[in-house]
């Protein structure tokens, strides 16, 4: 089948993160049908979502392992064609999910389907619900893999085809204030938590601010607009009624931390600015942790990949991948893809067809360097 065909096939099939990805599980496991690819169907973290590992080889931690996640955002506004069938105009592939991250499991699927392994095993290992907070890598860390795969992965993110070895996380938290009720007749009975909120709010922005001044040794390797740790609040939720004291005030933050930073020690700053602005009872959640990645520069996988493309410098990016998770499991990842993130989960969301075209030479070089596979 060609490349272009099967990624049509994949953007038509709706893995959008709240619908169940067994569909799309099906395909893959149907296009391997009476092949040499090996499929393992693994449950993940909720009913109806699976991940999927492919192999092509004996089961070994030597070798390479490809990985990308099956889902994708939502596809609402407004697209100049159906998002869910891919449309080829001035050079490149539109549909919701071509460049994130369909068009490389696409690149990852045809090229385990034609490698012939000599050495360890070819892996492509297919998470679900990346983009809800890589709840499959999670799940991988969490309860292991039937079989041992190579520690050295190559994740699809689109990346402009450049070698990426380390990304921030991002921590997401809820401030809860508990007040009092009562009517705004008489506020003296009552304690305000929105007001205390707004306190809240205003200290978290100064911090925010501080933050910006912030490097670190990761720094250098981000753009300058991502050169420091982001602090956002970002919800708010209060009050019943205008005629009501607000009991009760809920604030919703984000942290986007550097791969070399500690998390603990920044939470707890975070919490010594709540304390020292709010008046009321208050506690942190922790809502989500999708954490950071830092692959060592030497990683033979990093090394190899970044001398075969040619690039000298390190880049970091500020979004979080299942690489985070991957890596606390002893797995060395870079992210390398076509595509880029800028155009992702928007409408009219592409790659480029020349990109796909370098990626799916990049990868099948890699295959026959680290599985001994010819082209």
């Amino acid at each position: 089948m060609e490349l272009k065909q099967l990624l049509a096939d994949l953007i038509a099939i709706d893995s959008t993160s709240s619908l169940s990805n067994e569909p799309i599980v099906k395909y893959i496991e149907a296009y391997f049908k009476d092949s040499n690819v090996t499929c393992h169907r693994l449950p993940a973290h909720e009913e109806g979502k699976f991940n999927l590992l492919l192999i092509n080889g004996e089961p070994s931690e030597d070798g390479l392992t490809l990985c990308g996640h099956m889902d994708t955002v939502p596809a609402p506004g407004s697209w100049t064609s159906d998002p869910w069938v891919l449309t080829q105009r001035d050079g490149k592939w539109f549909a919701r999910g071509s460049c994130d991250m369909k068009g490389f499991i696409a690149i990852a699927v045809q090229a385990i389907e034609r490698a012939e392994v000599q050495n360890g095993c070819l892996a492509v290992l297919l998470v679900c619900d990346e983009e809800l907070g890589s709840f499959g890598a999670k799940h991988v860390l969490e309860n292991g893999l039937p079989i041992p795969i190579p520690k050295q992965v190559i994740i699809g993110e689109p990346t402009s085809l450049q070698v990426v070895r380390l990304h921030k996380g991002h921590l997401s938290m809820r401030v809860s204030i508990e007040g009092v009720s009562a009517h705004t007749g008489s506020p003296h009975l009552g304690k305000n938590a929105l007001v205390e909120g707004g306190k809240i709010i205003c200290a978290l922005a100064a911090l925010s601010k501080k933050y910006e001044t912030l490097q670190t040794e990761c720094s250098e390797h981000f753009s300058e607009v991502a050169k420091f740790p982001v602090l956002t609040t970002s919800t708010m939720k209060s009050g019943s009624a205008i005629n009501v004291v607000p009991e009760s005030c809920d604030i919703g933050v984000g942290l986007r931390l550097l791969p070399d930073q500690n998390k603990e020690e920044v939470v707890a700053q975070i919490k010594e600015v709540i304390s020292e602005a709010c008046q009321l009872p208050w506690k942190l959640e922790e809502l989500g942790n999708n954490p950071t990645m830092l692959t060592p520069e030497n990683s033979t996988v990093n090394k190899w990949l970044c001398k075969h493309i040619g690039q000298t410098q390190s880049v970091g990016v500020s979004y979080g991948t299942d690489g985070g998770y991957l890596s606390q499991g002893g797995y060395e990842c870079v992210l390398y893809g076509a595509g880029d993130i800028a155009v992702a989960h928007k409408p009219d969301e592409y790659v480029p067809i020349g990109e796909m075209e370098t990626c799916v030479a990049t990868i099948d070089s890699a295959v026959k360097h680290f599985c001994g596979a010819s082209e």
